[in-house]
């Protein structure tokens, strides 16, 4: 009996239109559905919250910037303030306008406020913060809250036993 294997392998035998059908469909379902890991895993990056490091000078109501870790920009930056003051970055009152923070609202940095421009000015290592009260009596018991407003998370808190009055 003699034996052709291109006749056996060859035949008439193979796997129906149906299971062939079937196995394209899983095939392609497993190769969506790794596609889809993969892109939801780039799409769930989160942003980075930087690191701003300040020092609360409260003899002359200043916070200094002691560190940053890398390119913090100051429109990024968004202040709270316990009662109303008025800011002043890198500046001092008679040389600036400030900006009145009111209460226990969000206040957004904006480049306008550090230079007068619109770039994107970078927070540096001698950058500072002035906060002056804008009522007519020193403010007493002030907390100031440094925002990074691209995620909404807090990078410090600041506490000032009493602000002085502006251009007092």
């Amino acid at each position: 009996m003699k034996c052709n294997i291109a006749e056996k392998f060859l035949g008439e035998n193979g796997v129906s239109a149906v299971i062939g059908v079937i196995l394209m469909v899983a095939i392609t379902v497993a190769m969506a559905a790794t596609m889809y890991v993969y892109i939801g895993d780039i799409a769930s990056i989160e942003l980075r919250t930087p690191t701003v490091q300040m020092f609360a000078n409260e003899n002359g109501d200043r916070l200094s910037v002691i560190n940053t870790d890398g390119e913090v920009h100051w429109d990024s930056i968004a202040l709270r303030s316990t009662g109303n003051v008025t800011i002043y970055i890198n500046g001092e009152v008679n040389e600036t306008v400030g900006k009145t923070v009111i209460a226990d609202t969000y206040c957004k940095v904006t480049d306008s406020m550090v230079d007068g421009g619109s770039a994107h000015v970078l927070i540096r290592g001698s950058d500072f913060i002035d906060i002056e009260a804008n009522a007519s009596t020193i403010l007493s018991d002030i907390t100031i809250t440094i925002i990074h407003d691209d995620t909404g998370i807090v990078l410090g808190t600041y506490a000032f036993s009493s602000i002085t009055i502006v251009g007092g």
